[in-house]
């Protein structure tokens, strides 16, 4: 009989030690939930634009509050896959809009593998033609492709807004069908690919960026006619890599960027990003950000305000 009350008595402590247990487990992790949640209010959405280090030509990486991406020119070759697994997991094989800002190779030739690689949503381009350059036919026709496939084709032809996850996309050009005609409005000469190419300003709450593609000195010009103090940005990407022909200082004076990236290669032939550009921002107190010297760079963004990132 006493070994009975004995074994029940140890019985109903386990019993009542288990619960004592089990109440405060509950209680810490409902505590550590509620917490959690708390700390995950707290945190504030943030646009993440990364120009990546692709050597000598363009590729940048949007990330948007919600998820969404957004890659604008693909770099020369397939380098850029490379690059883009520095920024996106390697689970993640879908990219929601891919924007050719115009054929240069340096611009759109690695957007074949891109498209090849991910499942992309919408594909915008200029809608140049250059027929008599084979890659330029390989590209086209994957474009071709995705299209057969469902995925959207937007040929940019005037200007438009999106709004993406609290982002407001503003793509100011081109205003016109470049196949039909390359000019700049009102300007009769010929001013090449470059300054068809598609630039956009992209807007978190007060803090805004201005990617310029190849732009250069006349689009600048015809940019800062048409839209004037619209053009005032926190951040400016250099048009054409930061050479003496684009970043004029009429164009400056109305950007008034506090930081401007130069996407280039290290040492390259073309002498980008050029002194004499260097110097204009200078004189505009313009913080200046080059690929070639710190790698990827991290822009975040929040509504009020941005930080900046280097990869080295």
């Amino acid at each position: 009989m006493k070994q009975v009350v004995t074994f029940l008595a140890i019985v109903l402590c386990i019993t009542l030690g288990l619960r004592v247990y089990l109440s405060r487990s509950s209680t810490d992790f409902e505590n550590s939930s509620s917490s959690d949640v708390i700390e995950e209010e707290k945190k504030d959405p943030t646009l993440n634009i990364t120009f990546l280090d692709i050597g000598q030509g363009d590729s940048t990486f949007v990330e948007f509050p919600d998820g969404q991406q957004m890659l604008i020119d693909c770099a020369i070759d397939d380098r850029v896959l490379e690059a883009l697994g520095r920024v996106m997991p390697f689970y993640d094989h879908d990219i929601d809009y891919l924007v050719v800002t115009h054929p240069d190779l340096d611009h759109y030739g690695g957007c074949l593998d891109v498209m090849k690689r991910f499942d992309i949503g919408h594909i915008l381009y200029n809608g140049m033609e250059k027929s008599y350059d084979e890659l330029w036919q390989s590209f086209h026709a994957e474009v071709q492709a995705q299209m057969a496939e469902g995925k959207e084709y937007i040929e940019v032809d005037e200007p438009f807004v999106w709004e993406i996850a609290s982002t407001t996309v503003n793509v100011l050009y081109p205003d016109h069908s470049i196949p039909q005609d390359s000019h700049i409005p009102g300007l009769d000469k010929d001013v090449g690919a470059n300054d068809t190419s598609i630039v956009m300003k992209l807007s978190f709450g007060t803090q805004d960026v201005l990617l310029m593609g190849d732009a250069e000195e006349d689009l600048e010009t015809y940019l800062v006619n048409t839209y004037g103090e619209q053009l005032d940005v926190e951040v400016l990407k250099m048009g054409h890599h930061g050479s003496q022909t684009a970043s004029t200082q009429p164009f400056l004076t109305v950007v008034t960027p506090q930081d401007a990236i130069a996407s280039c290669g290290l040492n390259n032939k073309f002498g980008h990003p050029s002194p004499r550009v260097l110097k204009r921002f200078e004189r505009e107190h313009t913080n200046v950000w080059r690929t070639d010297v710190s790698g990827d760079i991290l822009v975040t963004f929040t509504t009020s305000s941005y930080d900046i990132v280097t990869q080295f």
